[in-house]
């Protein structure tokens, strides 16, 4: 049997198209990691800076001083600088800077944000305790007199400290309702909320940090140094969080085209727009959506793409699981759209494998989905080479089925829908065969280390997903996934 030379040339090139495809993957786990690298040695270079600073200018000499309330002043001092550093970092974390989104993805800058935050708040509370009890043993006060006297002669006589007791209680409400028990009681629209005061705290500390005399302008170079950093983070949040979302709004004219019940409690939310391909929007990543609708106004909300964005229509599907999703059923044909974003490092642009396994669970089909159909349409990727492994409880609540099927039908590829209650201890339905989930996994799935896996869904689910793939073979640089709980 001759093969056909036009046959021979298009699977040349399509060998050749994937070899480009794994190294643009490689190339951009490489960069990803670099730059990870690099700005973590930058945020730590930081802080080795402000301590040595400190201690070049004297902090040193009173740290050892011997004297106990000159050594609780200087702790008090030095906890204060360090504080304020590791706080510009969260606000930068927290300012949705693209290349910052591109090396972290969304999950991993929210991680951070917490872990800064989980270390600032108590540092703060540490600097103003050391200094009140500091003065207080200056001035030859017992330590309880001290701790209720010393703020009320501090306030009358340190500048700017009526803000600064303003802000510290601001950070503290919002890092005691940053648990995840408070979290959930609250709500997201709550919480969000709430978290937006961490922008007044901030802005009230700023005159006592700033005044004169402060460690933060002893001199010339170290006013300017902290007064950059000050600046280039309050740019940074105004830009990419307000002025940005504002004109790619205004811009592409984005308005609801239609709302398409998917299911039981799940809809679909159609948003036309123009020159749309502007936004650089890939498969898997998501968008804030603020929707110029009574009750959607106020708040914007994190949810994902469910199909590849276009030039003319970008969509996105929720469940009913409150927090304002279910008011999206009601909204009209030609409300106006205010999107930040494209957040989120979800994509293909990972991937380094010829086959590509997709995981979901629930409503983390959607990222899922438009993945699903950007690998269909994707030449280096062949018939069989595309698996969608699908969770739910029950078939009805599926969301997108009949996309799935039809994408996976059309092109030749699989879709496992795994349906049944939850199983403690497992990601799959009971009744599988097989001695645990990476057996399971192998039977559905052949040679899984050979694919490049995506993952949505919980995050107690996508736990138990990952430690099957680990067990099963799969290398940890193959495995994918975005944590988009809040």
């Amino acid at each position: 049997m001759t093969t056909h030379p036009r046959g021979q040339r298009t699977r040349r090139t399509a060998d050749a198209n994937l070899r480009k495809a794994r190294l643009l993957g490689q190339r951009h786990q490489a960069w990803r990691r670099s730059r990870g690298d690099l700005l973590e040695v930058a945020a730590v270079a930081s802080l080795v800076l402000v301590v040595a600073v400190y201690l070049r200018d004297g902090g040193s000499h009173d740290l050892l001083a011997g004297d106990f309330a000159t050594e609780l002043v200087s702790v008090g001092r030095l906890t204060g600088l360090i504080s304020v550093d590791l706080l510009l970092i969260q606000m930068l974390l927290a300012a949705r800077v693209p290349w910052l989104d591109r090396v972290y993805g969304a999950d991993r800058a929210l991680k951070a944000h917490r872990i800064l935050g989980r270390v600032t708040v108590p540092l703060v509370l540490l600097h103003m305790e050391a200094l009140i009890l500091g003065y207080a043993a200056r001035d030859h006060r017992g330590a309880w007199f001290g701790v209720v006297v010393e703020p009320f002669v501090m306030l009358r006589n340190v500048p700017d400290m009526l803000t600064a007791f303003a802000a510290t209680a601001l950070m503290v409400v919002i890092a005691v309702t940053s648990v995840r028990a408070a979290v959930h009681a609250m709500g997201y629209e709550r919480w969000h909320l709430v978290h937006l005061t961490a922008y007044a705290a901030v802005t009230l500390s700023i005159p006592h940090q700033l005044s004169i005399g402060s460690d933060l302008t002893q001199s010339g170079l170290v006013h300017a140094y902290w007064l950059a950093l000050y600046v280039g983070v309050a740019a940074s949040i105004v830009w990419w969080r307000a002025v940005v979302p504002v004109y790619r709004s205004v811009r592409h004219q984005l308005r609801v085209e239609a709302v398409v019940e998917e299911g039981p409690g799940t809809w679909s939310v159609w948003v036309r727009g123009r020159r749309l391909e502007e936004l650089d929007a890939r498969s898997g990543q998501f968008f804030n959506w603020r929707f110029n609708a009574p009750g959607l106004r106020t708040f914007a909300h994190p949810w994902s793409l469910s199909i590849m964005p276009s030039d003319r229509h970008l969509r996105l599907t929720v469940r009913d699981l409150g927090d304002h999703s279910r008011a999206l059923a009601g909204l009209r044909p030609g409300t106006r759209v205010l999107i930040e974003g494209p957040y989120g490092a979800f994509t293909t642009a990972q991937r380094t494998r010829r086959r590509v396994l997709l995981i979901a669970a629930g409503i983390g089909v959607t990222p899922i989905r438009a993945l699903a159909e950007e690998l269909a349409a994707d030449p280096t990727v062949r018939p069989g080479d595309l698996t969608i492994a699908y969770r739910a409880d029950a078939a009805d609540r599926l969301a997108l089925r009949t996309e799935l099927e039809q994408l996976t039908q059309s092109r030749g590829h699989a879709l496992h829908l795994l349906t049944g209650p939850p199983v403690e201890g497992s990601w799959l339905p009971d009744g599988l065969p097989g001695r645990d989930d990476a057996d399971r996994l192998r039977q559905l799935v052949p040679n899984p280390r050979q694919h490049d896996v995506y993952i949505c869904g919980p995050n107690v689910w996508m736990d138990l997903v990952h430690s099957s793939l680990r067990a099963a073979g799969v290398p940890r640089r193959n495995i994918h996934d975005e944590r988009f709980s809040w």
